[in-house]
Parts: structure tokens; C-alpha cells; sequence
């Protein structure tokens, strides 16, 4: 397409150049009747101006080709980053993966473009490595320890401090039956997220926003979501108990069945939430805001 435009460009400078440029001054600027000098310097004006109109588009063009090809050259050289920090994700060795982890959160920052697959890879490695056995030096599996996987927890501080305008829209962070237990969310983005299953024990989600998130069955006990927003989020059939939830946001959350026994929802807001059948035996209701929840069959309620 450029081509032929270059091609007519070209045409129509010469044509102007040469016998174009008396029909020009006639049906353009209309200007009949000169001769000799005079007629000579109009020409020469009307040649002048086709010849700036010209070098100004095919500055324009090789701006636009200079931008494409330095485009074409920062995706390459991303491409080759994204590449090495794929590599470095998979090595057996902790500090090289952190690398990776941490190169990809460069990428992601660096290119909008790249920001949605980067998460997508760190989200993955995240749900499917969270169930790997743990091992010793000797290759011995050894139980789980209080806190997650140093590598996984990086994964996860980059996953929930990500720039979330350049999610894809309608897009949601998977983290369906991850093993999550003593992870630190404090503050993380996890809006619409699907944590279904997952198992959250201990973990620190103090001020995480998880409005909207899907949290069926999700294990959170002893966890502490001091003043978490949870606006909206589905956790039937999940389990709360002794979990912190001072301060925390659950208007219009679905608690159906859900297990808050020795739960701690000092100040919470649950104005027209679910709780259904929920347990709240033993839980701490201290100034928690009840304003149109449904608390049909609940266990422990009205509390003595």
C-alpha cells in the first residue's frame, strides 16, 4: 500500500514538476492571462511549493518506518527476555527461578502488550507447583512447613501487586485448588479471582481485595483478612474458623454453609450478606454490621 502510494507521489511530483505545474496555476490558483517573468516566477512558486509538499510527506514516511522498525526491535528483544526468564522459571535451583519470576514482572511492567501472559505463566506455575511435594536436601519429602515455598510466594507478591489495567477484561487470576497455606496477600489484587478449593490456612490477606472472587470451599482457617474487601464474593461451603475478619467487607457475600466458629468479625460489615446455615458458634459478633443478611438457619445465631 505504501508502495503504490510512493509510486503516485513520485508521478505527480514529476508531472507538477514539469508540464503540471500551468494547469496548477490555472485551475488551482487561478491565475490566467501572465507571461514571460512573471509567468516564469509562478511556476517556479508553484514548483517550490510541490517540492516542500513532497519532502514533508516523505519525512512523515520514514518517521512512521524508523517507529516500526524500533517497535519491531523492542518486541524482539522482549521476546528474547520472555524467552530466558521461561528457562530460568524451570531450573532446579531456588535463586535462578526467583530470577525468572522476577524478570517476567520487568516484562509485564514494560509492555502492556505482554502483561496478560506474563500473569497467565506466573498464576500457572503458581496453582501447579503449590501441590508439589516438598523435599529435603537428600530428596527425602518432608512435611509442610508454616510458610509457602519462597519461589511460589514471589510468584504470588508479583501476581497481587500487578497493574491491573492491563488485565484483559472478564479475564480471572486461577488459582482454583492451589495449596496456598501461610502466603502473604497482604494487600494483594485478586478482584474476580477463583480460588476454588484452595487451600489458604494461616495466610495474611489482611486489606487484599477479593470482591467478587469465587471461593467455594475455600480453606481460610486461622487466616487473617483484617479489613478485607470481599464485596460480592461467593464462600459457601467455605471454612473461616478462628479466621480474622475484624473490619472486613462481606456486603452482599455468599456464606451459605460456610464455618466461622471462633471467627473474629469485630466491626465487620456484612450488610445483606448470605449465611444461610452457616456456623457462627463461638464467633466474636462484636459491632459486626448484620443489616439485612440472611441468617436462615444459622448456627449460633441470635448470639446469646
Amino acid at each position: 500500500m505504501l508502495a503504490a502510494l510512493g509510486v503516485a507521489l513520485v508521478a505527480v511530483l514529476a508531472w507538477v514538476l514539469g508540464p503540471g505545474a500551468a494547469w496548477v496555476l490555472e485551475h488551482f490558483d487561478g491565475v490566467r492571462g501572465l507571461a514571460g517573468k512573471d509567468l516564469a516566477a509562478a511556476l517556479d512558486a508553484i514548483r517550490g511549493r510541490a517540492l516542500a509538499i513532497a519532502t514533508g510527506l516523505i519525512a512523515l514516511v520514514a518517521v512512521y518506518y524508523t517507529a516500526r522498525n524500533a517497535d519491531t526491535a523492542r518486541q524482539g528483544h522482549i521476546t528474547d527476555r520472555y524467552t530466558k526468564a521461561i528457562e530460568q522459571l524451570g531450573s532446579d535451583k531456588l535463586d535462578i527461578r526467583l530470577g525468572g519470576i522476577y524478570a517476567l514482572e520487568r516484562i509485564a511492567r514494560d509492555s502492556a502488550r505482554d502483561h496478560p501472559t506474563v500473569m497467565e505463566v506466573l498464576v500457572t506455575f503458581v496453582r501447579e507447583h503449590s501441590r508439589d511435594a516438598e523435599t529435603d536436601e537428600a530428596g527425602e519429602v518432608r512435611p509442610r512447613g508454616p510458610e509457602l515455598r519462597t519461589d511460589l510466594q514471589a510468584a504470588l507478591t508479583v501476581i497481587g501487586r500487578r497493574t491491573v489495567t492491563h488485565d484483559i477484561p472478564h479475564t480471572r487470576i486461577n488459582l482454583t485448588g492451589a495449596h496456598l497455606a501461610g502466603a502473604n496477600l497482604i494487600r494483594a489484587h485478586l478482584t474476580d479471582a477463583d480460588l476454588t478449593g484452595a487451600t489458604l490456612t494461616s495466610a495474611r490477606l489482611d486489606r487484599a481485595n477479593l470482591t467478587g472472587a469465587t471461593l467455594f470451599g475455600v480453606n481460610l482457617t486461622g487466616a487473617n483478612l483484617f479489613g478485607a474487601t470481599l464485596a460480592n464474593t461467593r464462600l459457601e461451603d467455605a471454612s473461616l474458623d478462628a479466621a480474622i475478619l475484624t473490619e472486613a467487607n462481606f456486603t452482599r457475600a455468599y456464606l451459605t454453609d460456610a464455618n466461622l466458629t471462633r471467627a473474629n468479625l469485630t466491626g465487620a460489615n456484612l450488610t445483606e450478606a448470605f449465611l444461610a446455615r452457616a456456623d457462627l458458634t463461638d464467633a466474636n459478633l462484636y459491632r459486626a454490621d448484620f443489616t439485612g443478611a440472611n441468617l436462615t438457619d444459622a448456627v449460633g445465631w441470635p448470639p446469646p
